[in-house]
């Protein structure tokens, strides 16, 4: 290999090895983002559970609610 040559590939070296250390770094940060998304989708599932038993809760209230004035109703 002539000097010259060799000059070249090594100029070139320091871009590769930036490239490479820029797409290690992107790749980490998408790991990380990944993880990110998860736990907002567990915390917000958890979230939608709870309003549906809250929801279920109210709905039984509000039925026992009408059936508490009626009795009241057809008493008086």
């Amino acid at each position: 290999m002539q000097p010259d040559t060799l000059a070249t590939l090594l100029s070139l070296l320091p871009g590769f090895l930036a490239a490479g250390a820029a797409y290690g770094g992107v790749k980490v940060g998408l790991n990380g983002a990944r993880q990110s998304i998860k736990s907002i989708e567990n915390i917000v599932s958890r979230l939608d559970e709870k309003v549906d038993n809250h929801g279920e809760r109210i709905t039984a209230i509000e039925v026992e609610t009408i059936n508490i004035k009626e009795r009241i109703d057809n008493e008086f």
